[in-house]
C-alpha cells in the first residue's frame, strides 16, 4: 500500500471512496431506527459534493489530499486537510455556540491570529475499514503538519460514534461544543483538537 498526496488523475478514487460512506442530509430523518445505530457505529460522511469539488481541491495548494493506493493504483482511502487562513476562516464561520472551559481551545477555535489544520473528511472504502488504513493516512498527514489540528464530529441529528473513537485513538481530544447548520438542517457538533505536540 502506498500513501502519497492525490493528483489530478485521483479524483475520481476519491470521489468513490466518498460515495461509499456518505449519508445525505436530506435523509436524516427518514433513517429507520435500526439503520441509524449502524451508522453511529460504522460512521458516516456527511458532506455532499461532486467530483469536480475534489478536483478544486487537488488544485489548491493549501489543502492536502491523503490517499491510499494499492500496489495496482486502486484508491482505498483518503483525508482531505486545509491549512489555508482562508479555509480556517470558512470553518470558524461554522460555529455557532461555542461550549467549552478550555481557554486554549476558545483561543486556537475562535482567534483570527492563530493558526490550525483543519481535517474536513476521512473515508476508507468499507472492506478495508478496521485495518489502520485511516490511520497510516493521517499519521503521515500529522508530521507534514506544525499546527494543531481541528475535526468537526456530529453528535446531532446523527451521532457519529466511530468517528469519535477513531479521533480519540489517534490523539484527538474533545476541546468543545457547538451548534451550527448545514443545508438547512441544525447540528451539534463535538470539536476534537489534536495539539500535535504544540502545547
Amino acid at each position: 500500500m502506498l500513501i502519497q498526496i492525490a493528483s489530478l488523475d485521483d479524483v475520481s478514487g476519491v470521489h468513490q471512496a466518498l460515495m461509499q460512506n456518505l449519508i445525505e442530509i436530506r435523509d436524516v430523518d427518514k433513517i429507520k431506527e435500526e439503520q441509524r445505530e449502524s451508522l453511529e457505529n460504522k460512521g458516516f460522511l456527511r458532506k455532499e459534493v461532486d467530483k469536480k469539488y475534489y478536483k478544486k481541491l487537488i488544485e489548491n495548494p493549501y489543502v492536502d489530499i491523503y490517499i491510499a493506493k494499492e500496489v495496482n493504483g486502486a484508491i482505498i482511502g483518503f483525508a482531505s486537510i486545509h491549512k489555508h487562513i482562508y479555509n480556517v476562516r470558512k470553518v470558524r464561520d461554522v460555529i455557532g455556540k461555542l461550549i467549552t472551559e478550555n481557554i486554549k481551545a476558545r483561543e486556537l477555535l475562535l482567534n483570527e491570529d492563530k493558526e490550525f489544520a483543519y481535517l474536513d473528511q476521512i473515508s476508507i472504502l468499507p472492506k478495508y475499514q478496521r485495518k489502520g488504513i485511516g490511520t497510516r493516512i493521517f499519521k503521515k498527514a500529522l508530521g507534514d503538519l506544525n499546527t494543531p489540528i481541528v475535526a468537526f464530529i456530529v453528535e446531532k441529528p446523527i451521532f457519529n460514534k466511530a468517528s469519535v473513537y477513531w479521533h480519540e485513538h489517534n490523539g484527538f481530544k474533545r476541546e468543545a461544543i457547538s451548534d451550527g447548520e448545514y443545508k438547512g438542517e441544525s447540528f451539534k457538533f463535538l470539536i476534537y483538537i489534536n495539539w500535535n505536540n504544540t502545547n
